[in-house]
């Protein structure tokens, strides 16, 4: 394993991030709001120790819209990938009711995917207001029968009641985006009760020991493509133990 994976996998302080990161931070990232000398003092942190917890780097895709380098326009129709994805999601929770959790839905095209087939307990989370906007206007019908946050992914998990839904999934690059400041892996296996769906982006992006991570939090590998051909991405699907 190189340094920087072991790095980030391994030489995070967990417990710091609730100590350094509230609602402030949360909401400079989503809304632009203007920075104090503690916001200051914050980034001169995040530049001197590699380690120190931040939410900045999730500005650019809050600020998204069309027209922009991030715009929701990138996501709003449904590839192969994401249709593989899905495929997995309904095999392995075949249950129209299960609780389903997208994490990063933007303009909601998996959702949009899953209630046509059926599915009825959805919930999303995205940063992107924009995204969230056109999706409303693209599909409402859908949208009000979904439950769909503007949050970081942070704030939202940390949230959530153990085993809030049935089976977590994300596209990438999603996670994969967020520092390793935050224990994305350990929050988002808490709050999932039975499966784990990820169209993973492992090269290009934080390295980490995305397996390892997860079957230390009581997950194991049901699933793995790495990487799926035609791509620099994995496909993994993940099971709780004893579930």
């Amino acid at each position: 394993m190189g340094w920087s994976k072991f790095k980030n996998t391994y030489l995070q302080l967990s417990w710091l991030f609730p100590l350094v990161i509230g609602d402030r931070q949360y909401n400079n990232a989503l809304y632009g709001r203007p920075r104090t000398f503690a916001d200051t003092l914050q980034r001169a942190l995040e530049r001197a120790l590699w380690f120190w917890p931040r939410v900045i780097d999730a500005t650019p895709w809050a600020a998204g819209d069309i027209g922009k380098l991030q715009t929701p326009a990138n996501y709003a129709e449904l590839d192969e990938h994401g249709k593989m994805l899905l495929e997995w999601v309904m095999k392995v929770s075949p249950e129209r009711g299960a609780k389903l959790l997208d994490i990063g839905c933007n303009c909601g095209r998996h959702i949009i995917f899953l209630t046509e087939h059926g599915y009825t307990a959805i919930t999303g989370v995205d940063a992107m207001r924009s995204a969230i906007e056109l999706f409303k206007e693209r599909a409402p019908a859908v949208f009000s029968a979904s439950s769909i946050h503007h949050d970081l992914f942070q704030r939202f998990l940390l949230r959530q009641p153990d085993c809030s839904f049935d089976v977590a999934y994300s596209h990438g690059a999603t996670i994969e985006l967020v520092h390793p400041s935050f224990d994305i892996v350990g929050q988002l296996s808490r709050v999932t009760k039975r499966y784990i769906c990820l169209f993973l982006i492992e090269k290009g992006h934080i390295e980490r020991d995305w397996i390892g991570q997860f079957e230390s939090h009581g997950f194991e590998i049901e699933y793995g493509e790495r990487p799926v051909p035609g791509t620099g991405a994995s496909m993994l699907v993940l099971r709780r133990v004893g579930k």
